[in-house]
């Protein structure tokens, strides 16, 4: 059995430390692959040596998250443009999107759309991914999306909108994603309960987001990659699927949405 974690931030100061015992912890619970995600400028530089210090393993997305831009946007581009071309196993733009959880100003918006719709165009420009993070911007997100008419594959990372919305999503784009992590295995997650039910399994992808979202029973403590197999076991659980067959296809899918080559 072969797991990618394709979202995470081995990178994250909590973590960084204590990498090598993280590696040792995956391999022993087949996570073969994870996908670090930038989340600020500095953590790009951190996602490059991670890369390149356990090759085949750490793979690398770099984006501006929605909070992070300067403010001086054509600044910003450049910089992601440089980063792209000296990042090492560079397999998506992300993580990229809306946030608007802390200020949800007319001016807020309007600027975080507009560093989205500049980085969706990075992405069709360099024919990568696009990794999206959304939080309380569900409507703007999904329209962004679709009137971006990005062709590339789009993975929403810690989905937590409907099920009625990713079937919406679906409609619209046949190769959104949809990123299933910790929060499946919380008492609570009736949400997601009904997404990973409702919504057609062959668009789910694997993810941890450690440190955070640790998932049951470890909720409380420090997340890291090795602990995926939670995630997989819950989901094959209410699909009612063979765990190793259930992970085998969205390892395989990964690989291809990512275009990551074994």
């Amino acid at each position: 059995m072969k797991i990618i974690d394709t979202h995470t931030h081995l990178n994250e100061e909590r973590l960084y430390p204590i990498r090598d015992e993280i590696y040792k912890k995956c391999l022993e619970n087949n996570v073969v692959k994870i996908i670090n995600n930038g989340d600020t400028f500095d953590s790009w530089k951190v996602i490059d040596s991670l890369a390149r210090e356990f090759p085949s393993f750490c793979y690398s997305a770099i984006g501006i998250f929605p909070t992070e831009g300067s403010g001086n946007l054509q600044e910003d581009i450049n910089r992601l443009e440089e980063a792209i071309k000296s990042t090492a196993s560079l397999v998506a733009i992300g993580e990229i999107g809306l946030d608007y959880s802390r200020d949800n100003s007319p001016e807020t918006k309007a600027k975080q759309k507009q560093l989205f719709n500049a980085q969706i165009e990075v992405a069709r420009k360099y024919n990568l991914p696009i990794i999206i993070h959304s939080r309380d911007a569900e409507a703007d997100t999904f329209n962004t999306i679709i009137d971006s008419k990005f062709e590339g594959n789009v993975t929403l990372h810690c989905y937590s909108g409907s099920f009625q919305m990713g079937l919406r999503y679906l409609r619209h784009k046949k190769n959104v994603y949809f990123g299933i992590g910790g929060v499946l295995t919380f008492k609570n997650a009736q949400r997601l309960v009904e997404v990973a039910t409702k919504v057609p399994s062959d668009h789910f992808v694997l993810e941890t987001d450690s440190p955070f979202l640790t998932p049951h029973p470890f909720r409380g403590q420090l997340n890291d990659s090795s602990k995926i197999i939670y995630v997989l076991n819950k989901l094959a659980e209410l699909l009612d699927r063979d765990v190793e067959e259930l992970a085998e296809e969205i390892y395989q899918r990964s690989l291809r949405i990512y275009n990551i080559h074994e």
